[in-house]
């Protein structure tokens, strides 16, 4: 005997219950998917329950390309049966779901959704007219949904250029001439959101330019030979930004303004927040930040280090 374990193999003959979650980003929870997969008896450890995971995952992928639908895949037998909680988790457009359905035709394996449109369907990876008709209906309506939604969107974006706005970075203060006017009016008492304004940049911009005679900070003569820090702006995780801004007592003003100027985007369950500073401010709320690094939780270690690697990815100003 070598003392290895031997091998042990799958019981083909008993059923098992293939479990798939996913969610796009760090950010997102996996309550709700866990929630409704409790209500069907589906949990981990339980009898013939087999669960995969594809954490951080976008949906943009298609769902046989994802490493932990190809560990499913690799462990499905005739017979089993694919559950997820929502549709969506799986799959997101027609093609999508038509290639999952492709794929569980072949291997025999039956498919269920939890909620949603299509949950009142037993299986719906079944090969019968009548459940064909109804995958291929619901999803497209789905589709169209999303498609006018987009639609719509460019049109609001185009009347919106039409009429003179513009989208994207806001400029930074750009010339000594410009810098010198912004200081000297604040000085006069313009505020920086009049400035901001004025000059059509941004109050970060504006804040940077104005670094030294903002409240807290020693007056100090603007170099005339070296450029104002560029702001760049970064994606903060929202985990690192509930942090800093549950301490912001520890925060310069600069920093507190950085953050507060921050713009949230949600994504899914939570949200990122776009904070456009200059390096050196970022620099300053990484090391605020550093808390999470040490964290007994690895999301809170996974958000430290994604804003950190995406600072330290910025081309040098």
């Amino acid at each position: 005997m070598n003392g290895k374990q031997p091998h042990r193999r799958r019981d083909t003959a008993v059923m098992a219950e293939l479990v798939y979650t996913r969610v796009s980003t760090d950010e997102q929870s996996t309550v709700r998917q866990t929630h409704l997969l409790t209500e069907a008896g589906l949990v981990d450890g339980a009898h013939g329950v087999r669960m995969f995971a594809d954490p951080a995952t976008s949906s943009k992928i298609p769902a046989l390309q994802r490493d932990g639908f190809r560990r499913l895949a690799g462990y499905a037998r005739p017979g089993d049966r694919l559950t997820v909680s929502e549709l969506y988790r799986l799959c997101r457009d027609l093609a999508d779901i038509l290639a999952v359905r492709d794929w569980c035709q072949r291997h025999q394996v039956k498919l269920q959704v939890l909620s949603g449109a299509l949950s009142g369907i037993t299986d719906l990876a079944a090969a019968d007219a009548t459940t064909t008709m109804l995958v291929n209906v619901l999803i497209s309506v789905g589709q169209f949904q999303r498609d006018l939604q987009n639609e719509l969107t460019r049109e609001g974006l185009a009347a919106a250029w039409a009429q003179g706005a513009t989208s994207g970075r806001r400029p930074q203060v750009a010339t000594n001439g410009d810098l010198e006017q912004v200081r000297h009016q604040y000085r006069e008492g313009a505020s920086i959101a009049a400035l901001a304004r004025q000059h059509r940049v941004s109050r970060v911009a504006i804040r940077t330019a104005l670094a030294d005679l903002l409240p807290g900070r020693s007056e100090q003569p603007a170099p005339a030979d070296v450029d104002e820090p560029r702001p760049i702006r970064i994606e903060m995780p929202g985990k690192v930004a509930r942090h800093l801004a549950a301490r912001t007592a520890a925060l310069g003003g600069t920093e507190r303004h950085a953050l507060r100027d921050g713009r949230e985007v949600p994504r899914g369950q939570g949200y990122s927040l776009h904070v456009t500073a200059p390096p050196h401010v970022h620099q300053a709320l990484l090391a605020a930040a550093e808390p999470l690094a040490h964290s007994a939780a690895a999301a809170d270690r996974k958000a430290y280090r994604i804003y950190r690697d995406r600072l330290s990815q910025q081309p040098p100003t």
